[in-house]
């Protein structure tokens, strides 16, 4: 009983740590040299004041949970998402918190026993998947019930959590409780889930008309442009000057990462455990689970170099290092065998990572410190050519959250946008090391030139009317429908060869359709037209289509009956989150959030 008894203690200092994961913090990959002030505000949500002690608190907290559910440090771009991710939260923790207290949403403590007591499901994972509630692989009850009336269980930090989200699901509630599904919302689902159909068709395809000569004149490509400008619109653009300084490993560094790889295979051959020296040293997030072990596998499922050294190699052979793009390989060959004439191997590995050294790091760090520092004051081009550095320039891009050349940098893209014409930035880490950046050009929004997109214009001209001519072409065939020729019969006498008729296999409603793709007029017809009957004139992106039902199941009314209510609950599910999440965005929109966080990082 005592054993058991730490065991729910242990599990309820995670609960806790659950119920305030917005409160811890982290000091990594924060840049404190750059900062225009010494405030410590990394934002302001509705006058709320967000330090940067507490977001980095609960950076922390996300950043751990990553790397444990991992098995691997995040990268920098993961990095940049969890700071993205907690910001979001504190946005939302004052938003629905002023919500919370503005609709006067209180919780008693009846609320607090029956979300516990009745709905255990709702709980963290620590009490809802705990192994002393669990019988043959499914939460029991009794056992949870039996828990909760032992007095000598502390609940007090379930009940903290409970009373800390009970408030905002009950929001949540309000916010969705006119939500509703139909019952014919309801049928449609099913049937579109459910239902099949096949058809034949005739097609008048707009490819078949490409040889056909038509004629575009400068004053239509000119009038098309004028009546299209809106597709053609820019947003401002800017482009940027840089200086990368490269953590990429050293030739010393990669040199160290042979040596411990030649090192780990002398132990293995010496007779240490593979598998624990796999545990030890090898950076294959797999190998966490698998120990290195990777099963049998055939030629060609592994990359050559790995496939090649492990199918040359003997039975109980240890081999490598074998370099791959992923790194350096020690390989241990368990067995090979001959299945279904195909020769396979079962292999384990040690998987060494090129990475660079601490050493590394900082040199590139302080290389592009001291030329930021030196830049600032002679200039960008003068300091870097003084230092003989090479100056490479991005490509002109609008305002996301991604600088091209390298991916995902967000405070680098807020300072972009900021920044003042041939302003000199911060140093930024990225994934190929630290960079500098220099505003170099500001590219106002606008629209493209008419001579940059002329040739453009004329081709969907030339594009509408070869569809113009496969739409003319399909009248002549409608009329030929109209005079009671089948399908077969207009395509056996087509001596054009410009009709094409086919069948398709069954789909259903929420399927592409087989051989002809994405096309909501046909998929219509499919599931409403007479079987036999042939339709009018059906338009796609690809061309002009006669159809005809050749197959279409029936409602299966009992398969209906069975699955209604959960359909029900998923669609209602569905519309409710979406309902909820429109809510959101708009109190997000008349919110007032200042967001500083590019000042604080360099990533």
């Amino acid at each position: 009983m005592m054993t058991k008894l730490r065991e729910m203690t242990f599990i309820f200092i995670w609960i806790l740590v659950i119920a305030f994961v917005g409160l811890m913090v982290f000091e990594w990959g924060m840049d404190f040299t750059g900062l225009k002030s010494q405030s410590n505000v990394v934002g302001k949500i509705n006058g709320n004041k967000v330090t940067i002690q507490d977001f980095q608190q609960a950076v922390q907290n996300l950043y751990l949970q990553e790397r444990e559910s991992s098995g691997q440090e995040p990268d920098e771009e993961k990095l940049a998402q969890i700071r993205d991710q907690v910001w979001e939260q504190y946005v939302q923790r004052v938003l629905f918190s002023e919500e919370i207290e503005k609709r006067n949403i209180r919780i008693t403590d009846q609320e607090v026993f029956m979300q516990i007591s009745q709905n255990p499901q709702s709980l963290p994972p620590a009490i809802s998947q705990n192994p002393n509630f669990m019988t043959n692989g499914s939460f029991d009850m009794s056992k949870f019930q039996q828990a909760l009336s032992n007095p000598q269980i502390d609940w007090t930090p379930v009940e903290a959590y409970i009373r800390e989200i009970l408030p905002f699901q009950k929001l949540q509630n309000i916010i969705t409780a006119s939500v509703m599904v139909t019952e014919e919302e309801i049928i449609d689902d099913f049937r579109g889930q459910n239902q099949k159909a096949a058809i034949k068709y005739l097609h008048v395809p707009v490819s078949a008309f490409f040889t056909d000569s038509v004629t575009v004149t400068d004053q239509e490509i000119k009038s098309y442009y004028n009546e299209n400008k809106s597709e053609f619109e820019l947003k401002e653009r800017r482009r940027l000057n840089y200086v990368l300084f490269s953590s990429d490993p050293s030739p010393a560094d990669s040199q160290k990462i042979r040596q411990l790889a030649e090192d780990v295979k002398a132990e293995a051959l010496a007779g240490e455990d593979f598998a624990q020296l796999a545990d030890e040293f090898s950076e294959d997030p797999s190998a966490r689970n698998n120990h290195g072990d990777l099963g049998y596998f055939e030629r060609g499922r592994m990359v050559t170099e790995f496939s090649d050294a492990a199918f040359a190699a003997k039975e109980g052979e240890i081999v490598g290092p074998v370099q791959t793009n992923f790194g350096l390989h020690i390989i241990k060959i368990h067995d090979k065998k001959i299945e279904d004439g195909q020769e396979k191997v079962h292999a384990s590995h040690i998987l060494f990572k090129f990475a660079p050294s601490a050493l590394t790091i900082e040199s590139a760090q302080n290389l592009a410190n001291n030329f930021a520092e030196e830049a600032l004051d002679g200039g960008f081009k003068i300091t870097a050519d003084n230092l003989k550095y090479e100056i490479k320039q991005t490509p002109e891009f609008t305002q996301t959250n991604y600088i091209p050349g390298f991916g995902q940098l967000t405070a680098a893209a807020e300072w972009t946008f900021q920044a003042g014409d041939q302003e000199i930035s911060r140093v930024y880490r990225t994934g190929q090391g630290y960079v500098v950046f220099e505003l170099t050009e500001i590219l106002p929004a606008g629209y493209k030139p008419f001579d940059e997109v002329r040739e453009l214009c004329r081709n969907r001209i030339e594009q509408e009317k070869r569809k113009e001519l496969a739409k003319e072409y399909a009248m002549g065939v409608q009329g030929k429908l109209d005079s009671n020729q089948s399908l077969s019969e207009i395509a056996a006498s087509d001596t054009t060869r410009k009709l094409m008729l086919d069948s398709t296999a069954e789909f259903t409603r929420v399927q592409s359709i087989p051989k002809i793709g994405r096309a909501t007029e046909i998929t219509a017809a499919a599931f409403t037209l007479e079987i036999g009957k042939i339709s009018p004139i059906l338009e796609s992106t690809r061309g002009f289509y006669f159809v005809t039902v050749t197959q279409r199941t029936p409602i299966n009314e009992e398969a209906f009956k069975a699955q209604k209510e959960n359909i029900r609950t998923r669609l209602l599910n569905q519309k409710s989150q979406r309902f909820f999440t429109e809510w959101y965005e708009q109190l997000k929109e008349k919110a007032d959030i200042e967001d500083n966080r590019y000042m604080f990082f360099a990533s």
